[in-house]
């Protein structure tokens, strides 16, 4: 039986509102997960066959749990491939992880930008920066209040120590020097991430 992550919470509970899964609901997503890729994996031939036969199985996966899923298939609508949920920019220090996830928006327009900062809100990085054009200080600030307006409304499970920085910029004039406007959110608190310690691979 498939089982979707809305059949696995209380049917009341409207899917805007869950910011974490529980253990029990995190295992049953694995075996549902397990379950496609055994029913359909293939021996294949070619590299690029292998590759484009597993992505189609996890969309699958994706598509009974009612996920969006990235990279779209390859002869996808355009407008799909326009929604990819990627990031602009992202430094990473080997050994280490992401340093910088970066997302920069030439629109000035509020679903614009707040569909790109969607995507710093989930990567696990100590700086993520917004970059984005203004025609002043006062957008700057409408801008920085739409973003922290969405940050409280979508995402309740920020680390500690991360750093989101807002960059607005502008031009007095076409030739001119940029003129910007700076702000920051930071996270106050110690690191709380949990090491591996006594836990194992275990078979599913």
């Amino acid at each position: 039986m498939i089982v979707s992550i809305k059949q696995l919470l209380a049917e009341d509970i409207d899917m805007a509102d869950v910011k974490t899964f529980t253990v029990e609901q995190s295992n049953e997503l694995t075996n549902c997960l397990v379950k496609v890729l055994r029913a359909g994996i293939e021996n294949t031939i070619r590299r690029d066959e292998w590759t484009q036969r597993n992505l189609s199985l996890l969309r699958e996966f994706a598509r009974q749990q009612v996920a969006q899923s990235y990279p779209s298939e390859r002869n996808g609508p355009a407008e799909e491939k326009a929604r990819q949920f990627l990031w602009d920019f992202i430094a990473y220090l080997e050994g280490k992880g992401v340093l910088l996830a970066a997302e920069t928006e030439f629109d000035d327009h509020k679903h614009e930008l707040l569909r790109d900062f969607e995507k710093l809100l989930y990567v696990r990085s100590p700086l993520k920066l917004m970059m984005c054009r203004v025609d002043g200080e006062v957008e700057a600030n409408q801008i920085k209040s739409w973003l922290k307006e969405f940050m409280i409304a979508t995402c309740s499970w920020f680390s500690p120590g991360e750093v989101f920085i807002l960059y607005c910029v502008y031009w007095a004039e076409p030739a001119g020097a940029n003129r910007d406007f700076v702000y920051a959110i930071r996270l106050n608190g110690d690191l709380n991430y949990i090491a591996v310690t006594t836990e194992e691979f275990e078979p599913v």
